[in-house]
């Protein structure tokens, strides 16, 4: 089996939003590799148009699509996650399995968490506190079990008064989970040790699962100094772009949970070697998450990884529903549907590949051009 085709595109779904706050999915970037066996690969993201021209037709087309370690180690495929993607893609559809298979896994369900972004100033502060919470408790009503919600509000211990308020209406860590995210990666965002100390504390206090990104990324020396002192896990990596990066997160012992992004660390594969580093290390990989088409990516990878106790769906934008987020994808699939939500567990896809079963037809019409 040989590449013929490699292309990215986008397909419009519906009209832009006419309201800032409604952040329904209106459109997709796709990337797709042909091949001429006839087994199409999609990857779930556009790719730099310029770098597929000149950096990855150029060493992909003619060559196998299964020589995916050897793609990578050309460099083929640096800064084009979903290209790899695309690559898994049809090497699932033309062994008939999904991904996850491939890789070592016949789980059928994960837990998930859902991470709440409210739509307004970035900071949250436009919003009570007491109506994040509520929001939140309007989740769990409908079946969803955990939560994460960004700090960025400009007196820190306010976002954890949120988990505190939802913990008191809801109950302990057997009815529901709860997250905090600094996202710690813009100037000003940064907290001191002391806010971050301060805010660990509170989180012991509402028996939070974990506390993400509350330094800058490449200070270790406090990550590993907060989670020597507090007995709250402290977790990070989302934006490393190369394995040695997870390795220094895990030599200087900097974080208890270890987050690589499916797509950011470089796709599928270097994805899954993170994975394994954290093993070697005694460390849990609970991955980095994504919304959309491109989380059947990450569910392929997470499945794979056994200590992925739970997948994050990012991000949600109360008062909306993941299904009421996605709708509108509805239009490319073969079937309805693009995610089966039930008691705290997602469904993983069943389809080869990737798992998402395409109307060919439907993208060609809606295609941008």
């Amino acid at each position: 089996m040989r590449i013929t085709n490699i292309e990215t595109f986008t397909v419009r779904l519906a009209p832009p939003p006419t309201q800032p706050d409604d952040l329904r999915v209106t459109s997709v970037g796709l990337t797709r590799i042909q091949t001429d066996q006839g087994v199409t690969g999609y990857g779930f993201r556009l790719t730099d148009a310029s770098k597929l021209e000149l950096q990855v037709k150029p060493r992909l087309l003619g060559k196998s699509p299964l020589d995916i370690e050897a793609h990578l180690q050309s460099g083929a495929l640096a800064g084009c996650p979903s290209v790899e993607h695309a690559l898994w893609d049809i090497a699932g559809k033309a062994a008939g399995l999904p991904v996850r298979s491939l890789l070592g896994s016949a789980r059928e369900t994960m837990p998930y968490y859902l991470t709440c972004v409210w739509p307004g100033e970035s900071d949250q502060s436009h919003i009570a506190i007491e109506d994040q919470a509520e929001q939140l408790v309007r989740y769990y009503e409908m079946g969803h079990k955990r939560f994460k919600i960004r700090a960025w509000r400009p007196d820190p211990m306010d976002d954890v008064r949120v988990l505190e308020h939802v913990r008191k209406r809801v109950g302990g860590r057997d009815k529901v989970e709860l997250m905090l995210d600094r996202t710690a990666h813009l100037p000003g965002w940064i907290w001191t040790y002391e806010q971050a100390l301060q805010v660990a504390r509170g989180l012991e206090a509402v028996d939070a699962n974990w506390l993400e990104e509350p330094f800058a990324r490449d200070d270790l020396a406090s990550y590993r100094r907060l989670a020597e002192e507090v007995d709250l896990p402290i977790s990070g990596g989302e934006f490393a772009q190369e394995l040695p990066i997870f390795r220094d997160y895990l030599v200087h012992q900097a974080v208890d949970i270890l987050q690589p992004d499916a797509a950011i660390s470089g796709g599928i594969w270097p994805c899954r070697k993170a994975g394994v580093l954290a093993e070697a290390f005694g460390v849990p990989c609970i991955l980095h998450g994504t919304s959309g088409l491109d989380w059947t990516t990450t569910m392929q990878v997470g499945a794979s990884i056994a200590s992925c106790s739970m997948l994050e769906y990012a991000l949600i934008f109360p008062p909306l529903t993941p299904e009421e987020t996605v709708k509108n994808i509805d239009r490319i699939l073969k079937k309805p549907g693009l995610f089966t939500f039930k008691d705290g567990e997602v469904l993983l896809p069943k389809a080869p590949g990737l798992g998402i079963e395409f109307d060919e037809e439907a993208i060609e019409a809606l295609r941008e051009r």
